[in-house]
């Protein structure tokens, strides 16, 4: 049996107690995948389908995804900013527009855009 010399080793003891009851009960969330990996109020571009592969969010227009080493390999999206965006096949907003939907999430292949997205910026695609 420990006998306790003082009142402040028994304290010190017990305070020791708690915090190592406290860190072993402490558990890790777990990381982020797919789509998730699109933070709030970021525009999302995802290098595969189904948001899986590298991923790029940007928070305003990008003329070129290059700079990103992103350029022509998106192939899914999401949107996480509250207003439309809209991607393009050319840099500097040119070529074929394709207007994304505040909350879209998904894939790019049906719109004929796989692998050919070179820029990005808020707003739909001009008249």
């Amino acid at each position: 049996m420990v006998k306790f010399h003082t009142m402040a080793a028994c304290l010190s003891m017990a305070a020791g107690l708690a915090l190592t009851a406290a860190a072993s009960s402490a558990v890790a969330a777990p990381a982020a995948t797919g789509y998730d990996r699109c933070a709030s109020g970021n525009f999302c571009l995802f290098q595969d389908i189904d948001g899986q592969g590298r991923v790029v969010g940007l928070g305003g227009e990008r003329a070129s995804l290059g700079s990103l080493d992103f350029d022509n390999i998106t192939s899914s999206l999401r949107n996480r900013t509250g207003r439309v965006w809209s991607v393009y096949t050319n840099v500097n907003f040119g070529g074929r527009c394709l207007p994304v939907a505040a909350d879209y999430t998904g894939n790019v292949t049906q719109y004929s855009m796989n692998d050919q997205i070179s820029s990005a910026r808020p707003g739909g695609c001009p008249s």
